[in-house]
């Protein structure tokens, strides 16, 4: 299974959607942890980190903890349900995904998103099926 997360890890860390949040990222069964920089790229009109990329940093820790799971194929998100605690500032964020249960085909993740002091930003549930689409396929995963 190590060489299944080095390979998502590797597909993460080299996908053109990293260059924007500049992730770290770390996978085992049923789990994904992204690190990501707060850029003032990222910020709205208040200094605080926008929504979007809190989103981004959710969903990358859900899908790779769905993803952890299935070692054949990726998964597509089916839906995904964001709750947002407070604004942050914070430089450093850790958006942590974990896998809750399996039900009828889908995969249903939990996902959290901390500041370096460890204050909850958002949390989110992600609801992730099998696709058509194989790893082998993809350039970035080998």
């Amino acid at each position: 299974m190590q060489k299944h997360y080095e390979g998502l890890e590797k597909m993460h860390l080299k996908s053109p959607i990293n260059d924007l949040i500049k992730s770290k990222i770390n996978i085992s069964q049923g789990k994904a942890q992204v690190n990501f920089k707060n850029s003032t790229s990222m910020r709205d009109a208040l200094g605080y980190i926008h929504n979007a990329y809190i989103f981004m940093g959710l969903e990358e820790a859900a899908f790779f903890a769905a993803n952890s799971l299935i070692q054949d194929v990726l998964v597509s998100n089916k839906s995904f349900e964001l709750i947002f605690s407070k604004p942050t500032k914070s430089v450093e964020l850790i958006a942590k995904g974990k896998f809750e249960e399996k039900s009828m085909g889908n995969y249903i993740i939990s996902a959290e998103l901390y500041d370096l002091d460890e204050k909850l930003i958002a949390k989110a549930k992600g609801i992730f099926r099998r696709s058509k689409n194989l790893l082998e396929d993809i350039k970035n995963y080998q």
